[in-house]
């Protein structure tokens, strides 16, 4: 080898060595930030009260090492939380807490679902297909009254005609039925002849968009079964959206089958955007839609030179750091956020913690970004999912005839028998939008990250942060505690929402003020003959002139010559220097004490 190729090859070795040991410093600096931040986390728990959301994601995080007493505290007679005053929320995240640390569930199972009923805000659709569009004869039974049955004659342009019976009523222009309320918890036996297919359809009341459950049937002159599996759990009388959501997260995590509270979830989501469905509804369904709801709500912005990938969902009550857990906790693994963990890292406090050292947001966005196999608080949790395994979403897993193992998975994901190969980008068809960009068609997961596709990516314009540097928060919806400043942030449907200080005080300050003026002018006469009193008082007087110092015979002042200097008495002075005063003549201020002498001679 020549001297040109040896230099080349030492060039390139140490091209790769240094290029080896930026990636492993790297490593090396995220596993130190997420060890303070886990440090810091116990250092803000260990030994101290923890209120019952701190003890709960603590507990997720850390295991059973303190916070699970903490949790214990709060837990009522009924095992539901707290007590006292018991919520579906808080109970479902302390069955999350109880399953980490590998405690029994199953009463705080049965309470919540003790709470299900009827999802009343649903209706409910049953449609027939005939194959070929063939004109046909269909026989409905009502699981409730087997004897009895309805007939119904499906035509050659799929409308129906006929008598349905009393749980059905003919809809949607004449082209399926709809079940009624009273019949929602029947099971219904549809015959025809020839090959046809049933299936179940459901909306919000009062909404346009149609969902239909994922399993349809078909059958050859025979017949199928279909029943209404439309339920919600309750808060009181109602149906609680937010508590079903994570009830279902947390009962689908210990094994239970949620598909029943589906339909209510997915319907009611447009309305309850507050919540971030589409995160939970990612881990228990799937689906490329709820996806690109999550990425779509993905708020990117730069400050500083730094990127920073967040969510922050407009209306909710919980803040920044709890949204962009929820994300997290969603995507879990996937490089889709990978921007949002080198933000979060760059943003801890010098103890190690996020927001101030908030312990609720600091666990839960250890368990959500970081999660680390845990202590119980008995024995030791489940082992951690590897090889041959893979961590997959439950849908996912079930989608690819996988089934699931009891390991341990970050966030909603389960142990899956089948590892799922994403597909690529390119494969999709789609385009790998940078940093910064927006995609005009729709999000979808790829082998390599977000991709594009039925779209293009467009820049995102971005404004310059003013906000952050006065001491304010850019977020989608100020506090009760806050107003908006006009201070700009680098997200465009953001404001600048600043604390708002002394505005109590300014307005006791003003009303004081509004009431000396009223007085001031009620009682104005009593207070000008009180103003004149006080005025008469420090009038200005004469200036006393100073008494003359006698002057010896002989004796001479300075450098002047002698001068006699007659003495006159103290009051011929003051009499001549009144005398020589002019005086003013104010006819008012005369008046004025004409009347305080008449005052003072009735005295």
């Amino acid at each position: 080898m020549n001297k040109k190729g040896w230099i080349v090859l030492s060039f390139s070795l140490v091209l790769v060595l240094f290029l080896a040991n930026f990636v492993l410093s790297q490593e090396n600096a995220t596993t130190d930030n997420v060890d303070n931040a886990y440090k810091c986390l116990r250092n803000q728990t260990s030994g101290k009260n923890l209120s019952l959301k701190e003890a709960t994601f603590t507990t997720l995080a850390l295991g059973g090492q303190g916070a699970f007493s903490n949790l214990e505290l709060f837990r009522d007679a009924n095992s539901c939380w707290p007590k006292g005053a018991c919520t579906l929320k808080e109970t479902a995240q302390a069955l999350l807490a109880y399953d980490r640390v590998g405690q029994d569930t199953s009463a705080i199972k049965n309470w919540i679902l003790s709470k299900n009923t009827t999802a009343n805000e649903l209706r409910w659709l049953l449609e027939i297909d005939i194959e070929n569009k063939l004109a046909s004869s269909c026989t409905i039974k009502d699981g409730r009254t087997p004897a009895a049955s309805s007939t119904i004659t499906i035509s050659e342009d799929a409308t129906i005609t006929g008598n349905p019976g009393p749980c059905f009523s003919i809809d949607q222009g004449g082209y399926m039925l709809r079940v009624n309320p009273s019949c929602l918890r029947n099971e219904f036996t549809i015959s025809c002849g020839g090959t046809f297919v049933t299936s179940i359809l459901y909306q919000r009341i009062g909404g346009e968009t149609l969902f239909v459950l994922p399993e349809a049937h078909s059958v050859t002159d025979s017949s199928t079964t279909e029943k209404i599996n439309g339920e919600c759990l309750k808060t009181g009388t109602t149906c609680d959206y937010e508590g079903t959501l994570w009830a279902a997260l947390a009962l689908d995590k210990i094994g239970v089958d949620v598909s029943r509270f589906m339909p209510y979830l997915l319907a009611l989501a447009e309305d309850n955007t507050r919540f971030f469905p589409s995160a939970f509804l990612y881990i228990l369904v799937g689906g490329d839609d709820q996806y690109n709801l999550i990425i779509e709500q993905q708020k990117t912005a730069t400050f500083g030179g730094t990127s920073r990938n967040f969510w922050e969902i407009a209306g909710a009550r919980e803040g920044r750091y709890y949204d962009t857990s929820l994300a997290m906790l969603s995507l879990a693994d996937k490089t889709e956020i990978d921007a949002t963990k080198a933000y979060l890292l760059s943003i801890q406090t010098k103890e190690g913690c996020w927001n101030n050292n908030n312990v609720r947001d600091t666990a839960f966005i250890l368990y959500s970004g970081w999660p680390r196999t845990v202590a119980s608080a008995g024995a030791i949790s489940s082992a951690p999912c590897e090889d041959p395994y893979s961590c997959e979403n439950l849908f996912e897993c079930t989608s690819a005839n996988g089934t699931t193992v009891d390991l341990e998975c970050p966030g909603g994901q389960k142990c899956c028998t089948v590892a799922i190969m994403e597909e690529t980008c390119t494969q999709k068809d789609g385009l790998l939008c940078s940093s910064g960009q927006d995609c005009t068609g729709t999000w979808e997961p790829s082998a390599e990250g977000n991709c594009c596709v039925g779209g293009i990516c467009e820049n995102v314009q971005q404004v310059e942060d003013t906000c952050t540097p006065a001491g304010g928060t850019c977020r989608a919806l100020c506090g009760e505690d806050e107003e908006i400043s006009f201070e700009t942030c680098s997200l465009s449907e953001d404001s600048c929402c600043i604390a708002k200080k002394g505005g109590l005080g300014w307005i006791i300050i003003l009303l004081i003020l509004v009431i000396f003026v009223a007085l001031g002018i009620i009682f104005r006469s009593k207070l000008r003959i009180w103003w004149y009193k006080i005025a008469e008082k420090f009038r200005k007087k004469p200036a006393a002139q100073p008494a003359a110092r006698p002057i010896a015979p002989g004796q001479q002042l300075g450098p002047y010559p002698r001068q006699i200097i007659q003495q006159r008495p103290v009051a011929q002075q003051a009499m001549q220097a009144r005398a020589i005063r002019p005086v003013a003549k104010d006819k008012e201020m005369e008046e004025a004490l004409r009347k305080l002498r008449e005052m003072a001679g009735r005295k």
